[in-house]
């Protein structure tokens, strides 16, 4: 995608403001996003201190407008996520379960009885893929139980590998109800790999994602795109873009990720901000609910 056909946010940032009226959620990815590449609120990309993200959250809370947690991570690690920033709501597992009031209510977005592999409790089906994947891809892709506890539906896995050629050999094993996707890239863990940059994979049920999460969360609040925005930094973050108003991303060197850009053109309600993570959220936030 050439760069004079992107929208940057600074460019349409009057116009968008005059349009989103009626905003009652406002669904966020975290890592790279709310927060810094390495799991962190209070720092940006480069390690400054910066706290205007925090300042923000108050700012919704005092409009009552309803901060969503659209991430890769499980709902137990989501809640204490949610409980620091005094929210209540999320979206876990990459759009597997919609979850209310810290865990109360708890809605699923897939049939799990349909599925023939049980990935998530960690045992030999689990063990079969793994090894697939570091056999075709040496020291480019790791999986780590500690990473995967407590999780229902995904399995996360670390590394940088071609993702065709890895669907490819899931299908070719019988796993074709399966997928890996990319959810972006990150310093959060260390890795012995042998790659130039760390990406997030996730072992999904296919047609699952995190528009699943916010087509479900909604329906159940009778909630129409008017009321939705969303912000996020990776390609399953842009599958939001469909179910919102607006859905700003985070200029965290996408011209980089071949994936991001070749998804832009499908899109017409996607911004890029000029700051990156979460000053880059904030940048966004702070301009059009203050």
């Amino acid at each position: 995608m050439e760069t004079g056909k992107l929208k940057f946010f600074k460019d349409y940032k009057k116009e968008i403001k005059s349009a989103i009226n009626d905003v009652k959620v406002i669904y966020t990815d975290l890592d790279g996003t709310l927060l810094n590449n390495k799991g962190c609120l209070i720092k940006d990309d480069e390690d400054n201190y910066f706290f205007d993200a925090v300042k923000q959250l108050k700012n919704l809370a005092d409009k009552s407008i309803d901060v969503v947690l659209v991430s890769g991570r499980n709902k137990m690690q989501l809640k204490y996520n949610a409980q620091m920033m005094n929210l209540k709501n999320y979206i876990a597992e990459l759009g597997s379960e919609v979850v209310y009031d810290l865990g109360k209510e708890v809605h699923t977005t897939y049939d799990k009885t349909r599925q023939k592999y049980d990935f998530a409790s960690l045992g030999p089906d689990l063990e079969a893929v793994a090894g697939l994947l570091k056999n075709e891809f040496p020291l480019q892709i790791e999986y780590n139980a500690d990473w995967n506890r407590y999780r229902s539906t995904n399995v996360l896995f670390l590394g940088e590998i071609d993702l065709d050629r890895a669907n490819k050999l899931l299908k070719q094993h019988g796993y074709e109800d399966w997928g890996i996707i990319n959810n972006g890239p990150t310093a959060l863990y260390a890795t012995n790999l042998n790659v130039n940059k760390v990406y997030f994979y996730n072992l999904m049920p296919k047609g699952v994602d995190k528009s699943s999460g916010v087509k479900l969360d909604k329906k159940l609040r009778h909630l129409e795109k008017k009321n939705c925005i969303a912000l996020g930094d990776s390609l399953e973050d842009l599958k939001m873009a469909g179910e919102v108003s607006h859905f700003f991303l985070m200029n965290n060197n996408f011209h980089d990720e071949k994936d991001v850009l070749e998804a832009l053109p499908q899109y017409n309600n996607v911004y890029i901000s000029e700051s990156k993570m979460n000053r880059g959220w904030a940048e966004v936030i702070s301009y059009l609910f203050n």
